[in-house]
């Protein structure tokens, strides 16, 4: 199986509603870069954490922006589980595999 740029596929940001775990320390990080429009933005998630809400596609509401539907929106402030999925791990031939993508 050919891997997709990680910036290409989004197949790992279609989830279950509540699933995209967000720690605190993304929470800090975002406050003192002034992006509290993304904390508030947070749902309650599974395991009492807070997580990024879906949006009506299935997909994480960050996925996408113009000329770019499967690009993330905020990658360079991206949440710590985001930056810690491996692009080629076993999860993404999963969420690929879910996803249909290959």
């Amino acid at each position: 199986m050919k891997e997709e740029p990680c910036q290409r596929c989004g197949a790992c940001c279609h989830s279950r509603e509540g699933t995209i775990l967000v720690d605190e320390a993304d929470v800090r990080r975002w406050q003192e870069l002034g992006r509290s429009d993304l904390v508030a933005q947070l749902i309650e998630g599974h395991f009492g954490l807070r997580a990024f809400p879906n949006g009506p596609g299935g997909a994480c509401v960050h996925l996408g922006r113009p000329g770019a539907p499967n690009e993330c929106s905020i990658y360079e402030v991206r949440a710590h589980v985001c930056r810690a999925f491996q692009p080629g791990s076993s999860q993404c031939r999963e969420a690929r595999r879910d996803g249909r993508l290959g």
